[in-house]
């Protein structure tokens, strides 16, 4: 099955990272789409100026009034994409007038396209954090209870490009065990890469190896072999703290993890104040984190 993937990418030529990433990430067997997704953001002084510099000719794969700085933006992703060993089957670009703020239009748009991930480059996931730290802001507080995050949200940092393998982490929850189906899903014709289930015990809770087993069971629904599965359980004061221990020894190059933990609310209500998530997005520099509903 192909896998369809909401691509963020910025008029920053030099720091697209959400591409960057699926270049270092992906071989090529599988199957993927691909929609690029700029958005012109929303300035009263050069607003308008900005969106009638438009090529006359614009591809007609690209989608929407297309800026100068989204025309170099797109084209560098194309030719990073191309020169990946990554097996793209359709590409699709779409370029946008921001409506209600960045966050709020790539939720809406991951909503309307039922893709398999939302990836966020370095730009968006500021954006993003900015939210983590204002968790009581009136507006940012309504734009997420207005829209519903359904599709996995990768969020992308400067990535090392020889990083492999994903730290899997799962308390036992419903949303780590469908963290585990996604993780599955996504690597289930990517042999190059190995999962690490992570169980950080904290008190009181499941049993680390009825978590491991189940998890386990739903990889190898995705034809994961048992050689391409670690398990690691393990004390800690906290969740965040033990993977940034690991991360700092281990180059894994995603980390995954349910939206709402067993203990507390990650990304709960999209209010992003749960520490475990805001701590991650605002230490982890080398390798993506994939959140998932």
């Amino acid at each position: 099955m192909k896998k369809h993937f909401l691509v963020t990418i910025s008029n920053d030529i030099s720091n697209l990272s959400a591409v960057e990433f699926l270049c270092s990430f992906f071989k090529q067997e599988s199957e993927h789409r691909i929609t690029l997704m700029h958005i012109c953001q929303l300035d009263e002084t050069d607003m308008n100026s900005a969106l009638m510099q438009m090529w006359e000719k614009p591809d007609e794969k690209i989608k929407g009034q297309l800026t100068v700085g989204a025309r170099k933006a797109i084209d560098k992703s194309l030719q990073m994409l191309a020169a990946s060993r990554m097996t793209i089957d359709e590409m699709v670009a779409k370029t946008v007038a921001e409506r209600f703020g960045k966050v709020k239009d790539i939720l809406i748009e991951g909503e309307q396209g039922l893709y398999d991930a939302i990836i966020l480059g370095k730009r968006a996931s500021y954006a993003l954090q900015w939210l983590v730290e204002r968790p009581a802001d009136e507006i940012a507080q309504s734009i997420l209870k207005d829209s519903r995050l359904s599709q996995p949200l990768w969020v992308c940092p400067k990535i090392e490009m020889d990083r492999r393998n994903v730290l899997l982490c799962v308390d036992g929850s419903e949303n780590a065990f469908r963290a585990a189906d996604h993780v599955g899903y996504i690597l289930s014709r990517q042999d190059q890469h190995k999962v690490t289930l992570l169980h950080v015990k904290t008190g009181s809770g499941p049993d680390s190896q009825e978590i491991f087993s189940r998890a386990e069971a739903i990889l190898r629904e995705h034809h994961i072999i048992d050689a391409r599965i670690e398990s690691l359980s393990t004390w800690g004061l906290s969740v965040s703290s033990t993977v940034l221990g690991i991360l700092e020894r281990h180059p894994y190059a995603a980390v995954a993890l349910g939206l709402h933990g067993l203990q507390e609310g990650l990304l709960k209500d999209f209010n992003l104040s749960g520490d475990t998530t805001a701590t991650l997005l605002s230490k982890i520099e080398n390798a993506s984190i994939w959140c998932c509903p």
